[in-house]
């Protein structure tokens, strides 16, 4: 039986990179998983691997930032899957119209950056969590005994309703200069999910994110060898992250074994920083 049998996830962004690792290792522990992407051809790609390996997942293409594309990218997990489990949330464009200071970048660019980088993830959080409500815990979930304090009027607080996880990055940490849009972005990611985990507590969604550093992934292409050998330097285990290892830690954050977490930020990058 895998970790997430019987249960539906979003994944935003996860036509490749790190999201696609994310959707390939929750289709292979079992859930069923919506790919959102602007990318076709990978998404298919994608697709694919998946559904090669076993796995269960389909592919919507359009640009989570959109409103309605937020609204019917839930809708579709609800139609297709009969339910909303978990949300993954990575997608970024990124581009090179977002460097520069607040001297440098336009305002058409602040704004389309921090619609994709924070905008998509409230929209995904505001049509998401009620359709995880709706769809209620999940049918496999046994609850733990348990007599901890705090229980109040012999009610148990609501558990395993749904769980979020918001892709934010180590320069939401530590910040870089001229890269306005980006670092502000992923700041206000780890502000968002510190939010909306506090305000979710109480209703069985948890919502928790995380700040990678550098991963191995086709980015890497576009940077030259003493860009990226600048960047590894200031690792300390001395290497990259490999995609599978955020894909091992969201599959964590979205299962049962993770239920005392919310609003946490959780640091994957080999000392680059604590927080």
């Amino acid at each position: 039986m895998g970790r997430f049998d019987d249960r539906a996830a979003i994944v935003t962004g996860g036509a490749l990179g790190i999201g696609g690792g994310c959707a390939r290792r929750l289709a292979g522990d079992g859930a069923s998983v919506l790919i959102v992407d602007i990318n076709e051809e990978s998404g298919l790609e994608t697709v694919k691997e998946i559904r090669a390996a076993g796995g269960k997942v389909e592919l919507m293409i359009g640009d989570v930032a959109n409103e309605s594309v937020a609204f019917d990218m839930v809708e579709k997990s609800m139609s297709l899957f009969g339910r909303l489990d978990l949300l993954i949330q990575n997608a970024y464009g990124g581009g090179s119209d977002t460097a520069g200071s607040a001297v440098d970048v336009t305002q058409q660019a602040w704004s389309k950056g921090m619609d994709l980088l924070v905008g998509a993830l409230y929209l995904g959080a505001k049509f998401g969590v009620p359709a995880m409500e709706e769809s209620g815990a999940d049918p496999n979930f046994e609850p733990p005994v348990w007599g901890g304090a705090g229980r109040r009027h012999g009610a148990r607080p609501r558990e395993n309703v749904g769980r979020i996880v918001n892709m934010s990055s180590v320069h939401g940490l530590l910040n870089a200069p001229r890269s306005l849009i980006y670092e502000s972005g992923k700041a206000a990611v780890i502000g968002l999910t510190k939010s909306i985990g506090k305000e979710l507590a109480g209703t069985g969604v948890l919502a928790n994110c995380i700040t990678p550093a550098v991963m191995q992934t086709r980015i890497l292409d576009e940077f030259t060898p003493e860009q990226v050998n600048y960047m590894v330097d200031r690792i300390p285990v001395g290497r990259t992250g490999e995609i599978s290892e955020i894909a091992a830690l969201v599959s964590w954050l979205a299962s049962d074994e993770c239920s005392f977490s919310t609003g946490a930020v959780f640091d994957i990058s080999g000392g680059r920083s604590t927080y």
